[in-house]
């Protein structure tokens, strides 16, 4: 029987993107849902690569916020941050300041973040019995 082969990695896509006014096209990797053709760059390390972005909605006072924004970015023509490798765009609060974590750094923060949910779920229990006790009455 002859062995089979190991299935090779998907090639990325061909899209078409806008540089100065140019059409160009460009390798465009799977996971990546911008629309290339919609942005007239003006230098070729402005293209970016961006995934699904997900987010939690957080309760506020005054409503509702999304807060751990995250998604899989890339720049794949600046060769002066980490190479133009992808990573995972972090975005805590929602105000769009995000930090760049490689696979490590967002498995060690998302430990940390399931972690912090553990202890909220034992306060929600606590609170959950405080109501309990507060409102049963007492014995005189």
């Amino acid at each position: 029987m002859p062995a089979i082969a190991p299935a090779s990695p998907p090639a990325p896509r061909l899209v078409a993107a806008m540089c100065r006014g140019q059409r160009i096209a460009v390798e465009c990797p799977l996971w990546c849902v911008r629309d290339h053709s919609r942005e007239d760059l003006a230098f070729l390390e402005d293209l970016s690569h961006e995934g699904e972005e997900i987010a939690l909605p957080a309760p506020e006072f005054s409503g509702v916020s999304a807060v751990l924004i995250s998604s899989i970015r890339e720049w794949p023509f600046v060769k002066d941050e980490e190479k133009g490798l992808p990573y995972l765009g972090f975005d805590a609060t929602g105000f769009g300041d995000v930090a760049a974590l490689a696979p490590a750094a967002a498995l060690a923060f998302i430990d940390q973040a399931a972690a912090h949910l553990e202890k909220m779920r034992a306060q929600a229990r606590q609170l959950a019995e405080v109501q309990r006790d507060a409102v049963q009455p007492t014995e005189d």
